[in-house]
């Protein structure tokens, strides 16, 4: 009885008539163009000669909450050869779609369900229901619930990455596609990393010219740093024991840098945007600020510039002021190592370097403690983070009121030679307050660092004014 189960869950080819490689045994997957969880367009075409892992779950679905944490798996281990999982969540609440992903360091895209691909792929409400479509754009399985066995699920998505038959097929699902649609509205397949950062940097358009983040890794990439591998030669994973060193030697040269960063003085610009229902600019914060030292060598933090705020519905509060000091340019040093539980996601390049990614969660929250939930890149090399994706946690809520805090992507550069400095933090992220989310916009550029008693100063590489910009003019 064990063994029939076993088999009837098994994921099995899509049926039809023909032999195991006929175009009725794989029938095409039915195009579909959606929008995900920040805006963005996404789009079946936009992944043709990748293989595709679209899954259809919910939040209150039992077997979907046990299958995705397999799914950020197989995307971090397996993208780099061409692999690509979609969710679209059915029957559901955005707000709580978004706290899922957020939960879960989900590392794909996800959007909510429009009933238009659902019923294109005939999913009537066993969910999950998953489909793997292979490079040539058919549906090779479907599944019903969650796989039983991910082994065999693992085995079948190697089978349609590898062998010379799936170059074939890669090269021509992406040959150009016949002229039914224009090239702008149809664009060639982005890389992974351009995929995570157009869901990450989403909505940049009103940010200032001279704002826009750094590529990680920029003034590195012209002194030593090569060119990361092409997509299709993967990158080779550390061993258990291996990750274990990473992780204490990253730890080790983030405490170098805290103790050398604790030696210089730079500029921090911190703005917040509310946005209204058009994204219309309705509200603003801004403080400058100086970090020097004063004539006895003690760390100071001197406000240059703090017009009068202008947010209709929220309130920069003591927190959020901690978290653009500490959280948002996060650094993890040994000694916080006992704090966090840091799990191994994958070795991906990124931009001009090749990073480890780990994924970063407080072990137990302590009252009083902010603490950073989310993603780092290490650069595989110097061992130091580059980029950095998360949040800060514990979002309050008391009788009082709630104090939540966005999603946010923070950027560094190699300005000195020998340490990444956080250069730029964003974050574009609704908050959903009770009865009325709230779209924002964050903005902190870290510039002109400078060794304390030196007189040499150390610019960031993407040009900035030294100066605050003035008070608009009334």
């Amino acid at each position: 009885e064990e063994k029939i189960k076993q088999t009837l869950a098994e994921p099995t080819p899509m049926q039809g008539g023909g032999g195991p490689e006929s175009e009725k045994n794989y029938p095409l997957a039915p195009a579909f163009r959606i929008v995900d969880l920040f805006g963005n367009r996404l789009s079946l075409a936009d992944y043709r000669g990748k293989v595709v892992l679209l899954d259809f779950w919910a939040t209150w679905c039992k077997p979907c909450r046990t299958e995705i944490p397999a799914f950020v798996d197989l995307q971090a281990r397996y993208h780099h050869r061409g692999f690509q999982v979609i969710g679209i969540a059915v029957a559901d609440h955005k707000w709580s779609v978004k706290k899922f992903y957020e939960d879960f360091h989900m590392n794909y895209p996800v959007a909510m369900d429009d009933s238009i691909a659902r019923r294109a792929y005939g999913v009537a409400g066993g969910i999950p229901s998953t489909f793997l479509i292979g490079r040539d754009g058919r549906i090779h399985q479907k599944i019903v619930g969650a796989p039983s066995n991910l082994n065999l699920l693992e085995t079948e998505i190697q089978s349609l990455l590898g062998g010379e038959n799936g170059t074939q097929l890669a090269r021509a699902a992406a040959a150009p596609a016949p002229p039914a649609e224009s090239a702008a509205n149809n664009p060639p397949p982005a890389t992974v990393e351009q995929k995570i950062n157009q869901t990450l940097n989403k909505k940049t358009e009103v940010v200032n010219e001279d704002e826009n983040p750094p590529a990680a890794g920029a003034q590195k990439a012209s002194a030593s740093a090569a060119a990361p591998p092409p997509p299709n030669k993967p990158l080779k994973d550390p061993s258990p024991a291996e990750v274990q060193r990473i992780i204490q030697e990253f730890a080790a040269k983030e405490t170098q840098f805290k103790l050398a960063r604790d030696n210089y003085t730079y500029h921090q610009i911190n703005k917040v945007e509310e946005l209204g229902p058009n994204d219309e600019i309705v509200g603003t914060y801004r403080q400058d600020w100086d970090i020097l030292f004063d004539d006895s060598g003690k760390r100071i933090e001197n406000v240059t510039y703090a017009p009068l705020p202008t947010l209709k519905g929220l309130m920069v509060t003591e927190q959020d002021i901690d978290a653009m000091r500490s959280i948002q340019p996060f650094v993890l040093t040994t000694d916080e190592l006992p704090e966090y539980e840091i799990k191994y996601l994958g070795h991906v390049p990124v931009d001009y370097l090749t990073c480890y990614v780990f994924s970063i969660r407080p072990k137990e929250i302590k009252k009083g403690h902010l603490y950073f939930k989310g993603i780092v890149w290490v650069d595989d090399r110097d061992l130091q983070i580059v980029k950095t994706e998360g949040k800060s946690v514990p979002e309050m809520h008391t009788r009082h009121g709630e104090n939540l805090f966005p999603r946010f992507t923070t950027y560094r550069q190699q300005i000195d030679g020998k340490y990444w400095f956080p250069t730029f933090t964003m974050a574009d992220d609704t908050l959903y307050f009770p009865g009325n989310p709230i779209h924002i916009k964050e903005i902190i550029r870290y510039t002109n660092y400078k060794q304390f008693r030196s007189k040499v100063r150390i610019l960031s590489a993407t040009p900035t004014s030294d100066t605050p910009n003035p008070p608009p003019k009334k």
